[in-house]
């Protein structure tokens, strides 16, 4: 509770998990990375991503080898989709996203990932 009234209290943390959300984001798509919740409807809790469906893509080889540079990823099997997520809250700030964002541009050029945009259903 210290921290957090240290802080500002609520609209503060608010406003930095909404600083961290933005850095995420934005970092993300572009890499390709599309989010699962169009902006309207994202909080700034924790964001949910699509999967590369680059068939050198794998989850478990990926969030290892994310996690042995610091960062944490979430499986995503709140769907259908093969999805991730990621945390914006915490003790972190924007600086710590464009890391995560950075660990994950290396990681998956070290796995030969090359298409990281989802597959789009055609429109007949």
């Amino acid at each position: 509770i210290d921290q957090f009234l240290a802080e500002g209290g609520q609209p503060a943390r608010l406003a930095r998990y909404r600083r961290n959300c933005d850095a995420l984001l934005s970092g993300m798509r572009a890499l390709g990375f599309e989010s699962f919740l169009p902006a309207s409807c994202q909080a700034p809790i924790i964001v949910t991503f699509h999967a590369p469906p680059d068939p050198a893509y794998e989850f478990g080889a990926f969030y290892r080898r994310v996690r042995e540079q610091g960062f944490i990823l979430y499986p995503g099997k709140l769907t259908n989709l093969e999805t991730f997520r990621v945390g914006c809250i915490g003790a972190i700030d924007e600086r710590a996203l464009r890391g995560a964002v950075a660990c994950v541009a290396q990681v998956l050029r070290q796995m030969g990932v090359r298409r990281i945009a989802p597959l789009r259903a055609a429109h007949t």
